[in-house]
Formats: structure tokens, sequence, C-alpha cells
């Protein structure tokens, strides 16, 4: 079986517009956010992403990059800091669509 592990640099390659992505973490720690600035670099559009368990830091900063158009989730924040800003602005400007599993 061959191994579905990556290398970082090559993470580019492997993304296009419209295709899901999932997203592992929590708020504020555990985060992938190396993973995020590779994507954001490679400034795909119209992400469906998937935060789970739950999303915060690095999935924030994909949507204010504005490469998503939909967030699939259960919690989304920041913890102590609060909810997440830039999921929280674009959603009230009906620019994300979200889809919450609580």
């Amino acid at each position: 079986m061959s191994s579905k592990l990556i290398e970082l640099g090559t993470v580019r390659e492997h993304l296009a517009d419209g295709m899901s992505l999932a997203l592992g973490g929590q708020s504020i720690n555990m985060n992938p956010v190396e993973l995020v600035k590779e994507t954001i670099r490679a400034a795909p559009g119209d992400l469906e992403l998937i935060a789970s368990p739950v999303g915060g830091f690095a999935a924030d900063l994909l949507i204010g990059a504005g490469a998503v158009k939909s967030l699939e989730f259960a919690q989304m924040g920041l913890w102590e800091f609060g909810l997440a800003p830039n999921m929280r602005r674009l959603a009230q400007e009906g620019r994300l669509n979200l889809k919450e599993h609580t």
C-alpha cells in the first residue's frame, strides 16, 4: 500500500478550485497553520471547508483569505478570545455558507 503522506512543499499540486478540504485541530492549538499557509499561497477558490473536531485559528485564516465558500462545522471559535472573526464577518455579510452540526 502506498503512503498517502505528501511533503508540505507539494501541497499546491493537490489543490483545485471548488474542492473539499478537511482541517483538524482545535480552537487555538494543534492547528495545521503551515498547511493553511501553503493553501493560501496556492490561491484556490470556492473551497468547501470541513472543520473537525473544532474549527479555529487555521480555518479562520483560510476563510479570511477568501478561499472558502462553505464551512461545515460543529464548533468554530477561538476559546476565550471569542468567535472566529473572519468566519463571523463573512457569514454576516452572506458570503459564507454555513453547515452547522451541533
